[in-house]
């Protein structure tokens, strides 16, 4: 029996992308020189081509720059409403005449109260549009249609928000992004369950100074990745990825290797892909 399974991290960056389009900083326009990793999109991520985190502006475009594509999307999971996580105009993909061939079953679209509203505002009657939406209620673990175990936990950045712990064929995948430190409740429900095999962190400060509310800094997240094996969330060989870095923390791909070597965590870059 297979176990397991691949996540393909699509975008990296946070909200304005890296470089951001209306800004000459110095960050950013060492960025546009160098390219390679340091060119970063909207954050989003993808598991085994049917499962979706957060769908933002940028979908398009990583699906055709890494030879991916949506056709076999079964889940979608919103971890908050903002507009590089939550781009409601995309959705309508899944439906005539955007495809001709529509999924056989409307997608699955998980999101909380806030995400799900903006949804209906725009699309009134989902199933039209292929979409069956279901609310993600913190603290309360579902399981998919592919029969995928989904905890949503608190997150520490905007009101609602969530962080996502997913458990298919076995392995676990914690997804930590956007939010600062994490709540008690989080860790505590965190060191409980099932090891996570892969954790990935929000950085988007970089190395600037910040109070790791709503999103967190290089200092951060190595308190973070040290608070998780402290309590023996990970597994053995779990593996600790920081990403959704924006230009205002300044610290290119390189630097961001530096500060976090000897911490045993990793720097995401746009199709990053990862198999456990």
């Amino acid at each position: 029996m297979r176990t397991g399974f691949e996540l393909l991290i699509l975008g990296t960056a946070a909200a304005e992308a890296w470089p951001a389009p209306c800004c000459a900083c110095e960050a950013c326009q060492q960025a546009r020189n160098l390219r390679g990793p340091n060119l970063r999109l909207r954050s989003g991520a993808l598991i085994d081509n049917d499962l979706k985190i957060d769908f933002s502006p940028d979908t398009v475009a990583q699906m055709q720059s890494l030879d991916r594509d949506l056709v076999s999307i079964k889940t979608i999971l919103f971890t908050h409403e903002h507009g590089d996580h939550l781009c409601t105009t995309e959705l309508e993909w899944v439906s005539h005449p955007y495809t001709q061939t529509p999924p056989p079953q409307p997608v699955q679209v998980f999101g909380n109260a806030r995400v799900l509203s903006e949804i209906r505002r725009l699309f009134p009657n989902p199933p039209a549009t292929n979409l069956d939406l279901r609310l993600l209620e913190p603290l309360r673990e579902f399981t998919t249609s592919t029969g995928d175990k989904v905890l949503p936990l608190p997150a520490n950045h905007c009101p609602d928000a969530l962080v996502l712990r997913i458990t298919r064929r076995k392995k676990t995948l914690f997804y930590g992004h956007d939010s600062g430190h994490y709540p008690t409740p989080t860790l505590e429900v965190l060191a409980k369950g099932p090891k996570i095999d892969i954790a990935l962190f929000d950085c988007t400060y970089g190395p600037q100074p910040c109070n790791n509310q709503n999103h967190m800094n290089t200092d951060g997240v190595i308190q973070m990745a040290q608070e998780l094996r402290s309590r023996g969330a990970l597994s053995p060989a779990a593996r600790c990825i920081a990403t959704h870095f924006s230009h205002n923390g300044g610290a290119l791909h390189e630097e961001l290797l530096r500060i976090f070597a000897g911490h045993q965590i990793e720097v995401a870059f746009d199709g990053m892909k990862l198999k456990i």
